[in-house]
């Protein structure tokens, strides 16, 4: 007679397999087979067996035999269809591991391992949103729902959903306040929505709770540049190198943080062998850096070169060919990237591209062109039309050949007149620029400025302002250009408004951040510019104080 409370063979073998004692269920299933051939459960013990061993052809076909047999309850056979789809996907049949996870979810919506899968395979499939719907369903089924939340973090995170990430991490870290790798990944969540000091805060704490990772130094480092802490970032960041001295993204953020303290050829060091080592985004990205010391040091010919490195990592902007430089009399479109400032810093050289082609002119600024006396206007169409080619516009120096130091001579021209005394003041960039925090000056570093008599203060920023300051319309970058054009002298932090001075031929007096841009080091591409830097080391407000009070000095000396 059959002992009814003998244990479930498969039950136990099964429990191997989950252990991790292969061994013993691959025994127990194949006594199983044995017994009885073609038996469901044992056939599926078999498929996850041959998974788990990296044969996900083999789990398929097994799958397969089991799915055939009639009398498999719902319950089984959605679970089936998991493994299913989990081998399918690892085969990389993704339409084909949805539609078996699709199955497990219609046969028990109530487990949530079968929305987990369907979730992986949705994101193969690029379909993200999707993706986190079907994790966000497995949370509401599971008990301890961290890892799902983690998962949806991730997701929400890469598809740049800050805030969202940061709430799944939170919630994370308030069920396991002690686990440093929910630490680590609220961390990093909170520095890609700018939140640094409490990113910080959350960093140290996780490598407090033996969280100290490359990827935790890596945040941790990236937040301390931002804050402002370079020689606390350098260190952080080499101790991430140290635990992943494979790593080129680590590598790259130390590189660059070295080129901000001024440790130039360490830095171009570490980016050739990045380059010469790596392939693919982070040799592009090092070899980008590595342009910015060339072009910063006036080394053009390698520097603009290297320069375009920048195009692999932005990705195509359109369809239409890449213009070579070549001579003609099809139009050429000209487009803009990254900030406004740049593109008044490279307009320059739209007079001798537009001696080559006809351009239209796609940029944001590009109604500024009106004002280069140089250009021929003639040869700039309407912006809409057909065009045989186009350019970016940092892309020019580079087609066009250029070897040589940019003329500092002004190149775009309005009919206002400097006014005396009338000094025009931008102390703050795009606040969404993740180091603005370094490159702008704290509101209340301004007072300093009030010490000086016989000065009309000019804001060039919208905005609030101090209310001892002059306000004037900026509704357009026509509108700042005439401003800055009334002005006798601009003193302004690294933005639109440094180059638009620059560009006017207006004396500017640069707030540069320690470190700076690449734009302002050895090369001259204005021509009456003077720079004022925090020292080194110092904290933002201490530093910029400093910078402030020094510009204070210069009006005294200047009034002598």
């Amino acid at each position: 007679m059959t002992n009814l409370f003998s244990p479930d063979p498969t039950e136990d073998a099964f429990l191997c397999f989950n252990k991790g004692n292969f061994s013993d269920a691959e025994s127990g299933f194949r006594t199983i087979l044995a017994a009885q051939p073609g038996q469901p459960d044992a056939l599926h013990g078999m498929a996850c067996l041959a998974r788990a061993r990296g044969q996900s052809a083999t789990a398929i076909a097994l799958l397969g035999r089991a799915l055939q047999k009639a009398a498999v309850s719902p319950d089984r056979r959605a679970w089936m269809h998991t493994t299913l789809g989990l081998a399918l996907l690892d085969q990389g049949h993704l339409e084909a591991a949805r539609a078996a996870f699709q199955v497990a979810v219609l046969l028990q919506p109530f487990d949530p391992n079968a929305h987990i899968g369907q979730a992986e395979a949705l994101v193969a499939l690029g379909r993200r949103g999707d993706a986190r719907e079907a994790l966000q369903k497995a949370t509401d089924l599971l008990a301890d729902e961290s890892n799902v939340r983690t998962r949806l973090g991730e997701l929400f995170l890469d598809d740049g959903l800050v805030m969202q990430a940061v709430g799944e991490f939170r919630r994370v870290v308030r069920d396991r306040p002690d686990d440093g790798a929910a630490l680590a990944n609220l961390g990093a969540a909170l520095f890609a929505g700018n939140a640094f000091d409490e990113a910080r805060d959350v960093l140290l704490r996780a490598c407090e709770l033996g969280a100290e990772t490359a990827e935790t130094l890596n945040s941790l480092g990236l937040v301390e540049m931002a804050r402002g802490e370079l020689a606390a970032a350098s260190d952080t960041l080499r101790r991430a190198l140290e635990l992943r001295p494979s790593d080129a993204r680590i590598a790259n953020n130390l590189g660059t943080i070295l080129m901000e303290i001024g440790r130039i050829k360490e830095a171009e060091s570490l980016f050739q062998m990045i380059a010469a080592r790596e392939s693919g985004e982070e040799a592009e990205r090092a070899r980008f850096n590595r342009s910015t010391i060339l072009l910063g040091q006036g080394r053009f010919a390698e520097g603009w070169r290297d320069f375009e490195s920048r195009r692999s990592l932005l990705g195509p902007v359109s369809d239409n060919p890449q213009w070579d430089g070549s001579s003609g009399e099809e139009p050429v479109a000209v487009v803009g990237e990254q900030g406004l400032g740049d593109e008044v810093q490279f307009m320059r050289f739209l007079t001798q591209a537009a001696r080559l082609r006809p351009l239209r002119l796609r940029f944001r600024t590009a109604v500024l062109a009106g004002l280069m006396h140089e250009l021929d206007q003639e040869r700039i169409l309407p912006a809409e039309g057909p065009v045989a080619a186009e350019i970016s516009l940092l892309s020019l120096p580079a087609v066009l050949g250029l070897e040589m130091p940019p003329a500092v001579e002004p190149y775009l021209m309005v009919g206002e007149k400097p006014e005396a005394g009338r000094i025009g003041l931008c102390w703050s960039g795009n606040p969404s620029y993740r180091f603005d925090r370094r490159r702008s000056v704290p509101v209340v570093c301004l007072d300093a400025l009030r010490q000086i008599s016989g000065m009309r203060f000019v804001a060039l920023q919208p905005g609030d302002a101090p209310e001892w300051m002059e306000r004037v319309p900026l509704e357009t970058t026509e509108d700042l250009a005439q401003e800055v054009g009334r002005c006798a002298l601009v003193i302004s932090v690294d933005t639109l408004v440094a180059h638009m001075a620059g560009a006017l031929g207006r004396p500017l007096w640069l707030l540069n951040r320690e470190g700076g841009d690449w734009r302002w080091k050895d090369v001259n591409w204005y021509r009456d510019v003077r720079q004022f830097r925090p020292p080194a080391g110092a904290g933002i407000t201490e530093g910029w104080s400093v910078v402030l009070q020094e510009v204070v000095e210069a009006f005294s000396l200047q009034g002598q």
